[in-house]
């Protein structure tokens, strides 16, 4: 029996929109995830990246004709969720044995709904999908009875739509942890120039689980709450595969805030500069979980950059959202990480409900203030499951024609929510205002040429600034 893990046909302009000259090709680490416990647990499992390899329908067509899979399961995002459904489509053309498996972050939130819109697909997990993908390859092979008995899945059957008692996120992440990168092209994959200085750069979790409630996000409801950790131990050991095996310059952390637990990330640093494994690292933090002692130990273990989700220059934004965090934390939590030596990415949201013009324009005047090396600014992108969600349809901006093509967070030509207060033209001139007026800056450009000390800060600011000159002359 054969299993393929899909990434979906994906344009490439759509994963990155106006962006596009900056993007890259991020490897599956989800996918890989799976793959690999799935390897461990004996059965014959691929992964194949459509966009990474450059698969055409046709070519993907090919593809499934020659090996003949019998479960394929497909990834899926909110904002790429119509082409997972397409993909689908094809794939139960192809190959009409096949039990077509939708997981990822969007089949967790609306299992049922995606098998509705999705006449393909057969299953939906919900949660992390190890251990309920195995499962599904046992009840394929014929050792589990009744797909009744796998937790953690939305099935269809004559009767209907069944959803299965819910499973409990993996507590011992030491036995899901170590992927088998031989199951993808690693010379293929270029991450984006704000995630990285040196390449190769790989992608590494190091806990899942989310303690906090900001309203815009969906990871604590596939990860669940309680944060959970690898051992020290497991974590290197994926460390020294990347550098030894891969000759790894880098590694960017996709922790939703790798900071959390101080212990842990504390043991990480030394355990770097004990080892001498000069290695580049970047990771996602909390303005209210950092300070000086701490963040000069990233610096000396080989952290280059901090990325902070500041969102609003509101007091009344942030409280809305949730974020538990001050203007002045989040202007001191800056100044100690630029005194620290290290470099920021900052986060923003403008036009969130309830926010007026002035307000917009309060958190672009802080993020010139701020002048932090990358600033991404969005427009609020209200994702289903979220209490986003239900704030913005309360507010009376939620589009009732908007399409799942629309949850872009790159292209905010025609956004999902429209600011009662400001209007689709306006929201679309401040975005726009945001990105030129921050990047002209000379207190922002200033701290982009102190950054530059190596070839590859060089090369990476040239892909950047490509970017940017997509969003001023589109």
């Amino acid at each position: 029996m054969k299993a393929l893990l899909l990434h979906p046909i994906v344009p490439f302009r759509v994963l990155w929109g106006k962006f596009h000259r900056a993007g890259g090709f991020i490897l599956p680490i989800g996918l890989l995830s799976i793959a690999s416990y799935a390897k461990r647990q004996g059965f014959d499992v691929e992964i194949c990246d459509t966009g990474v390899v450059g698969l055409t329908e046709i070519a993907l067509r090919d593809y499934l004709k020659k090996s003949n899979y019998d479960v394929i399961g497909i990834q899926c995002f909110t904002n790429t969720i119509a082409y997972s459904f397409e993909t689908a489509k094809l794939c139960k053309e192809v190959l009409p044995d096949a039990t077509i498996v939708l997981g990822g972050v969007h089949a967790t939130i609306l299992p049922e709904q995606s098998l509705k819109e999705c006449v393909f697909a057969d299953i939906a997990v919900i949660g992390e999908g190890e251990e309920t993908f195995v499962e599904i390859l046992k009840w394929k092979r014929g050792e589990v009875a009744s797909l009744e008995n796998i937790k953690g899945i939305v099935y269809k059957k004559s009767s209907g739509i069944i959803r299965n008692a819910s499973r409990q996120p993996i507590e011992k992440l030491d036995e899901v942890s170590l992927p088998d990168y031989s199951l993808l092209p690693l010379g293929l994959y270029l991450p984006h120039p704000t995630q990285c200085r040196k390449t190769p750069a790989f992608p590494v979790i190091a806990s899942r689980g989310c303690p906090y409630s900001c309203i815009f996000c969906s990871a604590s409801i596939v990860h669940g709450k309680k944060l959970r950790y690898r051992t020290m131990d497991n974590l290197m050991k994926e460390i020294d595969v990347l550098v030894n095996d891969y000759g790894a310059k880098s590694i960017f952390f996709q922790d939703s805030s790798l900071t959390t637990n101080r212990k842990f990330v504390e043991e990480f640093c030394h355990k770097l500069i004990a080892e001498k494994k000069n290695l580049e690292w970047m990771c996602n933090a909390r303005v209210d979980q950092v300070d000086l002692p701490l963040l000069k130990l990233l610096k000396k273990s080989g952290c280059w950059q901090i990325n902070y989700g500041i969102e609003s220059g509101n007091e009344e934004s942030l409280l809305r959202l949730k974020k538990n965090q001050t203007l002045k934390q989040i202007e001191e939590a800056v100044r100690l990480t630029k005194k620290a030596g290290l470099s920021i990415m900052a986060f923003y949201i403008l036009g969130l409900p309830g926010e007026d013009e002035l307000m917009v324009l309060n958190t672009i005047k802080l993020a010139k203030k701020l002048a932090t090396e990358t600033a991404l600014f969005y427009l609020p992108i209200p994702y289903p499951g979220t209490e986003l969600m239900q704030y913005c349809r309360d507010s009376g901006g939620l589009r009732k024609d908007s399409q799942w093509k629309d949850y872009s967070a790159v292209d905010f030509s025609n956004p999902i929510y429209i600011n009662p207060l400001l209007g689709k033209e306006k929201m679309i001139r401040l975005y726009n205002h945001a990105i030129k007026s921050y990047y002209l800056s000379p207190k922002v450009v200033l701290s982009v040429m102190k950054s530059i000390k190596s070839k590859d800060d060089v090369l990476r600011y040239v892909r950047a600034i490509k970017a940017l000159l997509g969003i001023w002359f589109n």
